[in-house]
């Protein structure tokens, strides 16, 4: 079957979308459809021997873009941000979290180059090692003093410098919005 409309409709397609571009105060891909961002959580994990802190936990993503990050990942449809960071921390460090709270929200919409995202920040506790899984290469413990800022991935040095702000007792830094 023919559609003899069909060219019309590409063309007027091809004429939006560039019209679009043009008005698009953002560096972003102009998609054909409307995209939301896609909703993210991370969880700075605080790993204590007892009564001393060992570190935090990072990955090395075994998946590109590559890099060393905070463990996270997508949230899922049907999900709480509570219940998809607890499971992205079993699936990449095998680590059940104590002590969980919510640290902070990172909107940029270029913090990710592949896509618009949104990532709610936690701040957690355990008490044994990780162990890498789902898309993490290698999960290790990471003094704060050897984090290696020139290898994160994302915006996690951001994130991460926020943190050690927080930890420091600087809750207005830690917390502040640009």
């Amino acid at each position: 079957m023919r559609i003899p409309c069909l060219p019309f409709l590409l063309s007027a397609l091809i004429t939006a979308t560039a019209f679009a571009d043009a008005l698009s105060p953002l560096p972003l891909p102009r998609p054909l459809h409307p995209l939301r961002p896609i909703l993210t959580t991370t969880a700075i994990i605080e790993v204590y021997s007892g009564e001393a802190f060992e570190g935090i936990v990072l990955i090395e993503r075994g998946k590109a873009p590559f890099g060393i990050a905070i463990p996270g990942g997508k949230v899922e449809w049907g999900e709480s941000v509570e219940g998809a960071v607890r499971r992205e921390m079993r699936e990449e460090t095998n680590l059940e979290l104590t002590e969980l709270r919510q640290f902070h929200v990172y909107s940029d919409p270029m913090r990710d180059k592949r896509h618009h995202s949104i990532e709610v920040a936690f701040l957690a506790k355990a008490t044994s090692s990780p162990v890498a899984g789902d898309d993490a290469k290698e999960a290790y413990i990471v003094p704060l003093d050897r984090i290696p800022w020139e290898k994160l991935a994302f915006d996690h040095e951001r994130i991460l410098r926020d943190y050690l702000a927080f930890r420091a007792g600087d809750a207005t830094q830690a917390m502040a919005i640009p």
